[in-house]
């Protein structure tokens, strides 16, 4: 039906259909660069300014399905290895440990699938702090109205935008932590607000 900023405007039925295009621009792109001009330092570069950033916008507002993440990974990973345009290389170490931080042994290449995570996790935290934006009043207008954000449940028939925000839901929380301040959005009894070994609501323990 056409796309606005990159993104297709409908999403329906495969979403690795849908969303098969960042493959072929990904393929285009590093098909594009000659391997065997490039030293490990340059392929370096050019995977981490160019290749994996060039996903960046689709990750911060869905979440790929794994099976794109992986072919995503394949095509990075592949021309990482590959000493020439031909040959595809031998893939001598497993890329979950390229990565890895350089501390641990890695060379801190991104994890698709956690960036992924990563972008949709700032988009939630965008709708709890900013209130009076637009993506914040159109997703607690359709999915989680008079309600907090994590104190939202997954509404039936999300649209995917939604879905794929609050999938990171349990990720914010890990992190999140309350300002009492005057404590008028406490739930005394059901929020988590004391300190104790892990935070606990305030209702006694049988």
């Amino acid at each position: 039906m056409g796309s606005y900023l990159g993104i297709p405007e409908i999403l329906q039925g495969s979403k690795t259909k849908d969303f098969s295009y960042v493959k072929d621009r990904l393929d285009d792109r590093v098909n594009g660069w000659s391997a065997k001009y490039l030293s490990k330092g340059g392929k370096e570069i050019m995977i981490k300014s160019v290749a994996i950033a060039l996903p960046t916008h689709v990750m911060s507002c869905y979440k790929l399905p794994q099976e794109l993440t992986s072919k995503l990974t394949n095509v990075i990973s592949t021309f990482w290895w590959k000493s020439n345009d031909k040959a595809r290389g031998m893939h001598w170490v497993a890329w979950d440990k390229m990565c890895k931080d350089r501390c641990e042994g890695g060379l801190g290449f991104r994890a698709l699938d956690q960036f992924n995570d990563v972008m949709l996790a700032k988009q939630f935290w965008h709708v709890i702090h900013c209130k009076t934006s637009l993506m914040a009043r159109v997703m607690r207008g359709r999915s989680f109205r008079n309600k907090h954000p994590l104190m939202a449940k997954k509404p039936y028939k999300p649209s995917f935008a939604w879905r794929s925000i609050y999938s990171t839901k349990a990720l914010v929380e890990q992190g999140a932590r309350w300002a009492l301040g005057s404590g008028c959005s406490i739930s005394v009894w059901r929020d988590p607000w004391l300190p104790d070994i892990r935070p606990r609501p305030a209702n006694g323990r049988g």
